[in-house]
């Protein structure tokens, strides 16, 4: 006679239980669910209870194209990152135009890039590994809202922040000051 359960090994993937045949068919999977208007608004949200600059400049001067910006910061990777997240800063980017005071968020991602930033020895920005400053700001933005009280585990994923991260870095480095622009 045969034992209270059978089981059929195979690839792994599908196990027969002798109990009126179940099947289970449990595949581990990764799934990142894409960044959504309300997570993107959320996420900003965070951004923009940072402590704000004390600088009240902001220039209206139209920015460099942002392909053209990261090759002359020589920020090839990123340049590869960015494409690869081109619909996430896409979404962000929408949220942005209906974001209530945006130029603060914006503010704040200058005020990260000058953290990174090099300077000449007269205190001026140059031109930096620009792979290593956006590197920093996008760990700068995932640790601070990770960190952030405001911050539910339940709610975002650690990818959607980083996505999210990644689509912010781009969306500064296309609308404001963040790298060095060839123009300058």
């Amino acid at each position: 006679m045969l034992a209270g359960s059978q089981s059929q090994r195979g690839s792994g993937n599908v196990q027969i239980v002798g109990n009126n045949n179940c099947v289970n068919n449990a595949i581990a999977e990764s799934y990142c669910p894409p960044l959504t208007h309300s997570v993107i608004h959320d996420l900003l949200n965070i951004v923009y209870e940072m402590p704000s600059s004390n600088d009240g400049g902001y220039s209206l001067a139209r920015p460099a194209q942002m392909h053209d910006k990261l090759r002359f910061n020589k920020a090839a990777r990123y340049r590869l990152i960015i494409d690869n997240h081109a619909d996430d800063y896409a979404r962000v980017d929408e949220v942005m135009k209906g974001y209530p005071d945006s130029e603060t968020i914006v503010k704040k991602l200058r005020d990260m890039f000058l953290e990174a930033a090099e300077m000449d020895a007269d205190g001026n920005l140059c031109v930096g590994n620009g792979d290593e400053q956006l590197g920093a700001i996008k760990t700068l933005l995932f640790n601070t809202i990770v960190a952030d009280s405001s911050y539910d585990t339940s709610s975002f994923s650690r990818e959607q922040i980083e996505q999210f991260c990644i689509a912010l870095v781009a969306y500064g480095v296309s609308k404001c000051k963040i790298l060095k622009s060839p123009e300058d």
